[in-house]
């Protein structure tokens, strides 16, 4: 996305949010002018929230660390399954990156730290299991922290590593496109109840995993995102959720919103978004 494709974007939200995370599948680090958008996203008053793999923190941190907007960083630990399969990345080496941003960014910066490990195992070989039991350990140390780690995490929910940094763990999702398996017309979901996506070309789309627009709701570059969030589509969707009803058929293959289920609004609550 154009650096004026981004500031435009950001005028039209700022007046819906205080926040903008950056993340929709791909990695935000990569930008090539990354220090510009976030410098348009304090200029407008947006507070940041970033998402990323954690492989180039180490490279960017001279901007992370100088960005008044920047929030909180989210590193997802567990792409370091991806990243060995395909490239042989040393664990040690990737960790080592991570704790040295994490150390800097805690000692000069009021940066909040998310650590995420979202691939509880299922595979019967428990590679992940393995690998995750190392990263924790390595977290144990780097933390000098006086019990198990594995001992206080459970499904869905964050410890406290440090000040201002965070850890949680969670099964593994699928990106609902293509032929995943159809999860049912019943659930709940806060896609268009507290957030929504913005794609590279403006597409508005309900939420972060339809990164390849199937639910296109309109165009934030052609129609102001107020008439977007009331037109029909997206109407539809948001009565239905409230209603615990699916009523997308991404939506209906998405696994993430089982997540939701805990937050589901029990019927004769209302539901209003």
């Amino acid at each position: 996305m154009s650096q004026a494709v981004f500031a435009d974007v950001v005028r039209q939200i700022r007046d819906h949010t205080d926040y903008l995370a950056l993340h929709v599948l791909g990695e935000p680090l990569l930008h090539p002018r990354l220090d510009e958008l976030l410098g348009i996203c304090h200029q407008q008053g947006l507070r940041v929230n970033l998402t990323t793999n954690g492989t180039l923190l180490t490279r960017l941190q001279p901007v992370l660390l100088a960005s008044p907007c920047l929030r909180q960083i989210n590193i997802s630990l567990h792409s370091i399954a991806d990243r060995q399969n395909r490239t042989g990345m040393n664990m040690q080496d990737y960790l080592a990156g991570i704790f040295s941003f994490v150390g800097e960014a805690i000692a000069a910066t009021p940066l909040f730290i998310s650590l995420r490990l979202w691939n509880m195992a299922k595979e019967k070989d428990g590679t992940d299991r393995r690998r995750n039991d190392d990263i924790l350990e390595q977290l144990e140390a780097f933390f000098a922290l006086p019990c198990r780690i594995a001992d206080e995490l459970t499904p869905g929910h964050g410890i406290t590593l440090a000040p201002r940094v965070f850890l949680s763990q969670n099964q593994r999702f699928t990106w609902p496109h293509g032929a995943e398996a159809d999860l049912g017309g019943r659930g709940f979901c806060r896609g268009l109840r507290d957030h929504v996506a913005i794609l590279v070309d403006g597409t508005v789309v309900p939420c972060c995993l339809d990164a390849e627009a199937d639910i296109k709701l309109g165009n934030i570059l052609s129609r102001p995102l107020a008439e977007i969030l009331a037109g029909p589509r997206a109407t539809m969707i948001r009565q239905g959720f409230s209603g615990r009803l699916v009523v997308e058929q991404l939506c209906r293959r998405c696994s993430y919103r089982q997540s939701f289920e805990v937050a589901a609004p029990r019927r004769g609550q209302g539901g209003n978004p």
